[in-house]
């Protein structure tokens, strides 16, 4: 199995976390993030700050969602081909690090979870404010 880079795996949580914004209603709370990734049988775990004005653009309408994924991918060297919004669900399809994934995402609240069909799989929670 291929190793993951810890640029690589940042880009899947920052993906996962801006995906967040797909749940109808509240769908990212600003604070503190803690994510835990898992790619073969390591786990790596990254907290990040999500602020308001952040929070404010993931919760926005679905142009705005779309527009905001497809440029953090972008920024993180991936490309984003597809975004499917059903619910509290997202299903994407992007490519990084010349890698392609299809992933699901499912929110419940202030956490959420993520399996991807190269075998990667996020789950993040809030846990508490911003540092």
């Amino acid at each position: 199995m291929k190793k993951f880079s810890t640029s690589l795996l940042l880009s899947i949580a920052m993906l996962a976390l801006i995906v967040a914004a797909a749940r109808a209603a509240e769908r990212v709370q600003a604070g503190q993030w803690e994510t835990t990734i898992t790619a073969g049988a390591r786990d790596r775990v990254l907290k990040s700050c999500v602020t308001a004005a952040e929070a404010n653009v993931a919760n926005g309408d679905e142009k705005t969602f779309r527009a905001s994924m497809v440029k953090t991918a972008e920024d993180a060297g991936c490309t984003v081909k597809d975004v499917k919004v059903s619910g509290n669900q997202v299903t994407s399809d992007a490519t990084c690090g010349g890698m392609q994934a299809t992933s699901t995402t499912t929110y419940h609240g202030d956490w959420y979870e993520q399996t991807s069909s190269n075998g990667t799989k996020v789950r993040a929670k809030r846990v508490g404010a911003c540092p």
